[in-house]
């Protein structure tokens, strides 16, 4: 590392340091209320056509009595990732992991509103010696009455981007049409608990949930998974389901193998190598969001997310999947079901790793 890269880091370091217990803002929220609309948008940008978020006939008929918001709508209210102090240098940005704690639902109508503090901030060099700025930021959300609905911390990992070179590097993964059916198949055969309750008394320490898999990425997953204002569309599983009901809509993506829709062919991988990946990669808030259904699906209507806690091992490229797998760790008192989770990237890779908290019903 150069003396002027080196002076960079350090200059960024300071600077963050100085943040730490202070509230700071650095953008406004994508929403202010849950509003039906938003709810609809964010929900079919995370992949989750669950109906207690988009069919107020069918909320009406659940304890809730009307529409939920998936439990992750609350990143588009506020993002919960802090990047330190704003300072002129070639950083690059990984986000190590999102964690929730829920203490309400979030229905329809719902005002709601976040403030952010920088919790912490601390230094690791890795294998390769680089130098890496970890910036804990603490997020809480509130409705309108004021009461906290929620309350999260965002790992981000800064280091410098040192000239072209990749901090991941390895191919795109192209599916042949063996493959993409095989896809397919799993996607149909994806299953939700609903209004069928789960109860506490059902479950037990070591019990398999359902598999779930997402991806393979591609720049609509990207665009859409935060899409929770302006219009509406479906990437992932549901938009592929949607592109078999009007071929006419797709094309073939050369470097996967996966039609897509014909509106999101502009995928860049110079711009993602100047960013130090090969291509273009999901965050981690992204990733969080999108394994909040393979909790939700499994919990059914009656459930209650408390905890989530999603670590990202390793970025998701465009053209990756990932199969997430999970059991039920342990069980504690007022209904308390505790899971681990692992998502496996297409080479088998541990891409994803957390861990949750559900509150089901009991048959009493």
């Amino acid at each position: 590392m150069t003396d002027e890269a080196e002076a960079q880091i350090e200059e960024f370091a300071t600077q963050s340091r100085a943040l730490v217990g202070k509230e700071v803002r650095e953008r406004g929220p994508w929403n202010n209320e849950a509003s039906l609309d938003a709810i609809r948008h964010f929900a079919n940008g995370i992949d989750d056509d669950n109906p207690l978020w988009l069919d107020p006939d069918y909320a009406a008929g659940t304890v809730h009595k009307k529409i939920q918001a998936p439990p992750a709508f609350l990143v588009s209210v506020l993002y919960p990732i802090l990047h330190g102090a704003p300072v002129v240098a070639p950083l690059s940005s990984l986000i190590g992991g999102v964690s929730f704690e829920w203490f309400q639902p979030i229905y329809a109508g719902d005002t709601l509103r976040a403030h952010s503090v920088v919790k912490e901030m601390f230094e690791k060099t890795n294998k390769a010696g680089r130098r890496l700025i970890f910036i804990i930021g603490e997020f809480t959300y509130e409705n309108g009455q004021g009461e906290t609905v929620a309350t999260a911390t965002g790992t981000m990992i800064r280091t410098l981007q040192e000239g072209s070179s990749l901090m991941y590097d390895r191919e795109v993964t192209h599916y042949d049409e063996a493959a993409i059916a095989e896809i397919e198949a799993e996607y149909r055969a994806e299953k939700r608990t609903g209004s069928d309750p789960l109860h506490w008394e059902d479950v037990s320490p070591g019990d398999a949930l359902p598999s779930m898999l997402r991806g393979p990425l591609t720049i609509g997953d990207m665009v859409a998974w935060n899409a929770a204002l302006g219009p509406s569309y479906r990437a992932g599983r549901l938009g592929y389901l949607d592109l078999l009901k009007a071929p006419h809509n797709a094309v073939i993506t050369p470097q996967i193998g996966l039609p897509v829709k014909n509106s999101q062919q502009h995928e860049d991988f110079t711009l993602a190598a100047g960013r130090g990946m090969p291509g273009p990669f999901d965050n981690g808030v992204m990733r969080f969001a999108w394994v909040t259904p393979y909790i939700t699906n499994w919990m059914g209507d009656a459930g209650f997310l408390k905890k989530l806690d999603c670590q990202v091992r390793k970025p998701m490229i465009y053209g990756d999947t990932i199969r997430y797998t999970g059991q039920v760790s342990d069980k504690g008192e007022g209904g308390s079901v505790e899971i681990e989770f692992t998502g496996l990237n297409q080479l088998g890779e541990v891409a994803s790793k957390g861990t949750a908290e559900v509150i089901l019903p009991a048959k009493s």
